[in-house]
């Protein structure tokens, strides 16, 4: 399946796919698999750099669904369909 895939202030992560925003072609159908696909597509530098050391999302990162679902580390398996956006970001604190 298609899903659309962006990437906000993640200027490593667009350096290795080559743009901001990408198509891409699912072949699972969960969070964790579209990272563990891209890891295999454009290397394993993706999974360093977005997971921990457990696989799960390293918490200075989090992905938005459609521009409206927040998910969170510990929903690695919320599924995607046809057509999806997922947001890549990292989470800037500071004050």
């Amino acid at each position: 399946m298609k899903i659309q895939v962006d990437f906000l202030s993640l200027p490593k992560i667009t350096k290795i796919v080559g743009s901001k925003t990408i198509s891409f072609d699912l072949q699972g159908n969960t969070i964790i698999d579209l990272i563990n696909e891209m890891s295999n597509k454009y290397g394993e530098e993706i999974n360093q750099f977005l997971l921990d050391e457990s696989g799960k999302l390293d918490t200075v990162f989090k992905i938005m669904i459609n521009k409206k679902q927040w998910i969170s580390r510990h929903r690695m398996n919320t599924s995607l369909k046809e057509g999806d956006r997922a947001t890549f970001m990292m989470l800037v604190g500071g004050g």
